[in-house]
């Protein structure tokens, strides 16, 4: 019956809108598992912080369940691509994860650091954006995100495009 409610689930989304719009509700476990499920599993006994990061795990597994759906030929991640279209002109379509994905107008995707989505939960669409390689990256996260709006930076990894 779960395995039912997620395909319906991933469904919906995949029909909605293919970047999680900012109006579109953040996958949680809380809708993937009944409460049992949460209790039998050990998900209701993490932390807030582990539950936060098993939450963005899924929404971002759930993107790229929706982007091979939808036909890419590929459920990996893209991150560790390049991205052509660095520089500016650009500007914010939609966000979701709470400033934790954020979809350009090119239809790129980009995973947000967990410390600057404190900033990027706070950006709005069409606020202007500039890419640029990081001249400090962590890890996947290569490109810095710069709000030339406001000047507030975020640390960003390529998700691939729409």
């Amino acid at each position: 019956m779960k395995s039912r409610t997620l395909c319906s689930g991933l469904l919906g989304i995949a029909l909605a809108s293919s970047a999680f719009a900012q109006s579109a509700p953040v996958m949680t476990m809380d809708t993937v598992m009944t409460g049992a499920e949460l209790r039998t599993t050990g998900v209701d006994s993490l932390t807030p912080v582990q539950r936060a990061a098993l939450d963005r795990w899924l929404t971002e597994y759930t993107v790229k369940v929706v982007r091979f759906a939808e036909g890419s030929g590929t459920a990996t991640s893209s991150s560790s691509g390049s991205y052509a279209g660095s520089g500016g002109g650009h500007w914010i379509k939609s966000k979701a994860d709470n400033g934790g994905i954020i979809v350009l107008e090119d239809g790129s995707m980009w995973g947000i650091n967990s410390i600057d989505r404190i900033d990027t939960s706070l950006w709005l669409p069409i606020s202007n954006v500039t890419i640029l390689k990081a001249s400090s990256p962590v890890g996947d996260y290569k490109y810095m995100l710069i709000n030339t709006d406001d000047g507030v930076k975020a640390l960003a990894k390529y998700l691939g495009k729409q």
